[in-house]
């Protein structure tokens, strides 16, 4: 609390002569920089979790409560805590920083940050029965998807075409049924896309932590398409390896989707760039200037029999400190 009164000093601290070895230019900057303002006790309720006021206000102008309660089917009891509690709860816990259901007791002791956001928060164990029982026929995912529809129209606004971004994204858990993940961690390895412009989430897909990143990526981009406000559309798909499927890319076409997926190295891609060495051009930055080391090949591409041709683009650098050994080519993108 900041307080005018005369009497106080900086830290409780008494009044300080000026030492006698300042010059007097020093003391002439100290007596132009004194402060004007003194510190003093205060019973006013503070909050060091300012920051969540942004997200607790976003959630009130989009009158969000409403919108989530409408489609999450309603607890028995007229007593029971709306959908939209737990679900505000949870995303305010996620802004903080949350990394466990019992983080939510950081906000619950913040009085004054309940007292800004007006928001109720329930137990850690009443947030867990609440999921568990929206986990039965999948509920919750529905309930979710239709929600977040309504937030996307709301803040698309008349955006018709997005870029989508989809990839796995690892999630650590050492809960009894979770698996082994490519990056040796148990877990969990949803697939989760985003709209490039905005940030937000489209879909999600959550799944087993061995569950290969390439499965059934095609029906997730689908997901995704339905799961956009009517009137907005994929134009642009953005997705890393496991995304180089012909279905996809053959979808792609069929829809008019403009893409770029990262390729996979294989020995037929191989053998062409072997035959390709005195086509590579330098690659070049932003300013048009030629990056020492680096160099790029273009070059007309198809998967499949009856695949539709893309153009393929190879980027490759040059590994220094190491004895070269004629142990045949080995090329990496």
């Amino acid at each position: 609390m900041i307080s005018t009164k005369k009497q106080f000093h900086l830290l409780g601290e008494n009044q300080r002569q000026p030492s006698p070895s300042l010059t007097n230019q020093t003391l002439c900057i100290h007596e132009h920089c004194k402060l004007n303002y003194k510190l003093d006790t205060t019973n006013e309720l503070l909050t060091s979790r300012i920051g969540l006021i942004t997200p607790a206000h976003t959630i009130q102008v989009l009158d969000l409560s409403k919108t989530i309660d409408q489609h999450f089917p309603a607890l028995g009891s007229n007593c029971a805590l709306k959908a939209s509690t737990f679900i505000n709860t949870l995303v305010l816990s996620q802004h903080e920083g949350g990394e466990c259901l019992d983080d939510v007791v950081h906000i619950a002791k913040d009085k004054a940050l309940r007292l800004v956001t007006n928001q109720q928060v329930p137990t850690p164990q009443a947030i867990g029965t609440w999921l568990r029982r929206l986990g039965k026929d999948n509920q919750g995912i529905k309930a979710l998807r239709k929600a977040n529809k309504t937030l996307l129209k709301a803040t698309l606004n008349n955006c018709k075409n997005i870029t989508l971004d989809i990839d796995a994204s690892e999630v650590i858990a050492n809960k009894a049924d979770a698996q082994w993940t490519y990056k040796g961690n148990k877990g969990y390895m949803p697939m989760v896309g985003h709209i490039a412009q905005t940030g937000q989430i489209v879909a999600t897909d959550f799944r087993a932590g061995n569950v290969s990143p390439n499965t059934d990526n095609l029906g997730f981009i689908k997901t995704c398409q339905d799961a956009l406000p009517k009137g907005t559309n994929i134009k642009k798909l953005r997705i890393d390896a496991a995304g180089y499927q012909a279905s996809i890319i053959d979808y792609c076409f069929e829809n008019d989707i403009e893409f770029s997926i990262r390729a996979k190295m294989c020995q037929s891609l191989k053998d062409i760039l072997v035959d390709k060495d005195n086509q590579w051009q330098p690659l070049v930055d932003k300013k048009g200037k030629a990056i020492d080391g680096q160099a790029t090949f273009r070059m007309r591409h198809f998967m499949g029999d009856k695949g539709k041709v893309f153009d393929l683009i190879v980027q490759r650098s040059v590994v220094t400190g190491q004895v070269e050994l004629d142990l045949g080519l080995e090329l990496r993108t």
